[in-house]
């Protein structure tokens, strides 16, 4: 399991930083030591007893409690991490005669991070669980024709219904979508946490999704992981023009075209189909302009002629101060608006939440309202 030995790596800091230099007596020391490695291997307690780490199936309240506790050991070793930085630096000046030093006791200090990481652990998952707010972003667009100015695409991405997220949950979300009056609805992937047969039923407000022309879908990772021929015929039924590989041309008002094209994500190659190809998608594209649905905000293709990409996948990092490391595995590209060569990405943090990293803190989840602009 490839986050053991992360977490593991984080249990370690955190005993070594908080735990081996608290005031109290060793058998305490042990019992809260086994405590904290037991919360720093959730994943493997979901792949080995919940039978997958993905999507384990555990008692939701157990689930709960394991994400708020992970996040807040991951919170207190970042915590643990700026107080032994300062400790470090006050303990260098010194050196050149400073009397600095960090305020309180070691054990009042100790407490008040532990309760800080609780605090942020528990107020991050209860945030993550909420329907998201409607975020507006306008996209300058080379040469858009006028028809086009002010054309509207909601983006809903990384929904992961299944566990924590679920019917009622999503029909908040389609309300909230369809009070914009979207031109189109783009549907960037990992919608699902579940087969066809279990959550099927809490995916049907999908069917309630209005635009003026048309709601599109592409697969994301998560899809490959239950069924995905079915959810694709699932998807159809609700009303979702699922694109692979392929693309559809709508024609808007004055006769003006767009393109809307999209591309499965790669984890479709492991199940022998032929992943992303964006030259396929846009073979045969009139010249006019180009919307790419691409799950993950790298890895499809350079010199994309598109006019603007929309993708999801890293969920803005989920913690703010996480967001640098989720970019390294993204091609730096982890939330907001992007120029790639010329080309527009807008990178959502995502609408709903993954239950194997249930919290956002500095990173809400959003509706994002995409605006096409003409560039000035």
């Amino acid at each position: 399991m490839r986050l053991a030995l992360p977490s593991l790596a984080i249990f370690l800091y955190v005993a070594v930083s908080l735990l081996a230099l608290i005031p109290c007596r060793p058998w305490i020391k042990v019992a809260v030591g086994v405590v904290l490695l037991v919360i720093s291997q959730k994943y493997l307690i979901y792949e080995r007893i919940g039978g997958s780490f993905i999507a384990p199936e555990l008692p939701l309240s157990l689930l709960l409690l394991l994400e708020v506790l992970y996040t807040s050991l991951l919170i207190l070793c970042f915590l643990l991490l700026i107080k032994d930085v300062t400790a470090l630096s006050l303990w260098t000046g010194r050196w050149f005669g400073a009397a600095w030093q960090l305020p309180f006791s070691y054990g009042v200090q100790s407490i008040a991070l532990v309760l800080l990481a609780l605090t942020l652990g528990l107020f991050g998952t209860w945030q993550s669980l909420q329907i998201p707010k409607v975020k507006t972003v306008e996209v300058p667009i080379s040469g858009l024709p006028a028809p086009l100015d002010g054309f509207s695409i909601v983006q809903l991405t990384d929904l992961h219904i299944g566990y924590f997220l679920n019917k009622e949950w999503l029909s908040e979300v389609v309300k909230r979508t369809n009070e914009l009056s979207p031109d189109l609805v783009a549907l960037t992937g990992d919608m699902i946490e579940g087969s066809v047969a279990d959550i099927g039923n809490d995916m049907e407000p999908l069917r309630e999704l209005r635009s003026r022309y048309g709601v599109f879908g592409i697969t994301g990772n998560h899809e490959y992981y239950f069924q995905t021929d079915e959810w694709l015929r699932k998807f159809e039924q609700l009303g979702v023009s699922m694109l692979h590989n392929e693309h559809r041309v709508l024609t808007v008002k004055d006769g003006a075209e767009l393109v809307v094209a999209g591309v499965p994500d790669k984890t479709e190659v492991r199940s022998g189909g032929k992943g992303p190809d964006v030259r396929a998608a846009l073979m045969g594209a009139p010249d006019a302009t180009r919307i790419l649905l691409a799950h993950r905000p790298n890895g499809i293709s350079e010199n994309i002629d598109a006019d603007l990409q929309l993708s999801g996948h890293t969920h803005g990092g989920h913690l703010f101060f996480m967001q640098w490391l989720i970019s390294t595995f993204n091609g730096g590209l982890v939330n907001g608006l992007y120029d790639i060569g010329g080309m527009s990405l807008y990178v959502s943090p995502g609408t709903g939440l993954w239950a194997g990293f249930s919290c956002r803190l500095g990173v809400p989840a959003e509706i994002t309202q995409i605006v096409l602009r003409p560039q000035r």
